[in-house]
């Protein structure tokens, strides 16, 4: 390899190379990689998640960019959910309903809440990162992309092959399994000390195998996930099962599920699945258990704060100027958080600067702007205003605008990038949208997923794709060759 190639760039052209000496074989391939992935659980609502035949490939200089936003942001977050107890100003700039409310302030038994989060952005043309939302409530994705990647390196010898170019993958679920041994660790060492509610629960200060719950409502969409991730933990030296809101109960005021008593419960179920009042009496028991120290959790339930998308726009502003600590903090939340407003009736500043009325700006501004339901997930309700008609557009803001319910952000352009794809036997190449996922687990990045779509709303349970992302450098050989 040349020294002035860019190593990704490289990259693309020596797996290309290999795919296109397969020729006709390339189907058969593809439907090698699939059956293998199917048969390790990369599985979603029952079908096989859709993937490219190669991994998204980024520099290092790229990736350490992304390392050092995550890492400040999520210090920056996790301040903002510890702060929601307190905070009057923010309790009233979230206006959240009061059972969530007052679900969300139970007193925690972490001081950092933010345990696990996935920060979705776009990765701009010219380099900059740009936070779109904050997923800490069920970010998916951890277990099935470490299983894709080991199946792409299994089929492809330019993953393998490290001569001059080597191909990093941080394994994200190698951070989950130690937060989640450090978050048990943590709960038991509180819940046994004389405060705490231990004694009185029986709960030992020390067992040899931890039982871990993964728990979700029954119809979740991702046990296949679970699955994956309940392998993880069982070789890490925990007992570890999924389960859903129904199998929950308490017994002697442990936290119980399938007859075997709970330690750690990571919570995929979201806060309006523990509160909805259908809900069974396990989820009543899942609070009551958190609320009383007797079981611990991530993420706890003062998370929430942060996957609310009114936190964009609370973010910067200067009435929690106090909740950024230095300089550091205050340059990353102004270059990589978009222009965010909670679409309010009345005045605002405006991204040029300038202050005007909010909704009349929108209304003008259609093609420059989306709107989105602040507690929504899966791209459920967004609106791109250059895709929307005027009249939607217009019934749409007048319908949300005062309610604290919808936010309004700037467009940004949806980065495409060109990825190998099998389509009727033959290689192809095909330019996808495309966004990048880091995760933040235990409060340091842990790992980054992509994901693309046809469509530039990007999300998997709307039909998008899952990819591993890595990165790709040359090896000290090359370098000096």
């Amino acid at each position: 390899m040349t020294p002035d190639i860019d190593p990704v760039e490289a990259f693309a052209r020596r797996h290309l190379g290999e795919l296109e000496l397969l020729g006709d074989g390339c189907g058969a391939l593809a439907r090698d990689i699939e059956s293998w992935m199917v048969e390790h659980d990369v599985v979603f609502a029952g079908e096989a998640i859709p993937f490219v035949m190669a991994p998204h490939c980024l520099d290092a200089a790229t990736m350490s960019r992304v390392r050092h936003a995550v890492e400040v942001l999520t210090r920056v977050l996790d301040r903002f959910c510890t702060a929601y107890r307190t905070d009057a100003a923010l309790l009233r700039a979230l206006d959240l309903p009061p059972a969530e409310s007052d679900l969300i302030r139970i007193e925690p038994t972490l001081d950092e809440p933010l345990q696990l989060c996935r920060l979705d952005a776009f990765l701009l043309d010219d380099g900059a990162i740009k936070f779109l939302e904050f997923n800490a409530e069920s970010p998916a994705g951890i277990g099935y992309t470490d299983v894709m990647f080991d199946g792409l390196h299994e089929h492809f010898a330019a993953l393998a092959d490290p001569r001059e170019l080597r191909v990093t993958y941080e394994r994200i679920t190698e951070h989950l399994i130690e937060t989640v041994r450090t978050v048990e660790a943590r709960w038991r060492a509180w819940t046994t000390s004389p405060e705490g509610p231990g004694r009185a629960l029986g709960i030992p200060s020390s067992v040899a195998r931890p039982r871990a719950l993964l728990v979700d409502t029954a119809d979740s969409p991702s046990v296949p996930e679970f699955q994956i991730i309940c392998r993880a933990l069982e070789a890490a030296g925990f007992d570890a099962a999924w389960a859903s809101l129904d199998d929950l109960e308490r017994i002697d005021g442990r936290l119980s599920a399938h007859g075997a008593t709970v330690d750690v419960v990571y919570r995929r179920a979201l806060v309006e699945d523990v509160l909805d009042p259908h809900a069974s009496p396990g989820a009543a028991a899942l609070i009551a258990a958190v609320r009383e120290g007797a079981v611990a959790m991530l993420n706890p339930f003062p998370a929430r704060v942060a996957n609310n998308k009114k936190l964009l726009a609370l973010i910067g502003a200067p009435e929690f100027a106090h909740l950024l600590v230095n300089d550091e903090e205050r340059e990353v939340v102004r270059t990589t958080i978009p222009w965010t407003r909670v679409l309010a009736t009345g005045g605002s500043s405006l991204p040029d600067g300038g202050a005007g009325d909010l909704p009349s700006f929108v209304i003008a501004n259609r093609d420059a702007l989306v709107l989105k339901p602040a507690s929504d997930y899966g791209g459920h309700n967004v609106h791109l205003g250059r895709l929307t008609d005027q009249d939607m557009w217009d019934a749409l803001v007048f319908a949300h605008a005062g309610t604290a319910a919808w936010i309004v952000q700037e467009y940004l352009e949806v980065p495409i990038g060109r990825f190998p794809a099998i389509e009727d036997g033959r290689l192809v190449v095909r330019d996808r949208h495309f966004n990048i996922n880091p995760f933040a687990i235990g409060g340091r990045f842990a790992g980054m997923i992509t994901r693309i779509s046809t469509e530039p709303v990007i999300n998997v349970s709307a039909g998008g794709g899952l990819l591993p992302c890595v990165v790709v450098e040359r090896t000290s050989t090359s370098q000096q060759g």
